[in-house]
């Protein structure tokens, strides 16, 4: 079953709304999306890419944390009990 989410139809929590938004997308965003701007995003601000970088770190923390949120979020959505 495929889920499709619009501003405030209540699919999606704070928490995915607010990862969302970390992630550079739009509230329909589906997972391939999110994996595809997490990557670029991460690539973007590694630390090893940026040593040094405070920020970019803060934001690297930042970036992680949306796509574990969002991760989360599918799994549970994917989820079928007893292998169904």
């Amino acid at each position: 079953m495929l889920f499709r989410s619009a501003p405030g139809d209540g699919t999606r929590s704070r928490d995915e709304m607010r990862a969302l938004e970390i992630l550079e997308l739009e509230s329909d965003a589906d997972f391939e999306a999110v994996r595809k701007s997490w990557r670029r995003l991460a690539k973007e601000h590694h630390p090893d890419v940026k040593p040094g970088d405070k920020d970019s770190a803060s934001r690297f923390q930042a970036i992680q944390a949306a796509y574990d949120v969002l991760r989360t979020a599918e799994e549970r959505r994917n989820w079928k009990p007893d292998g169904r």
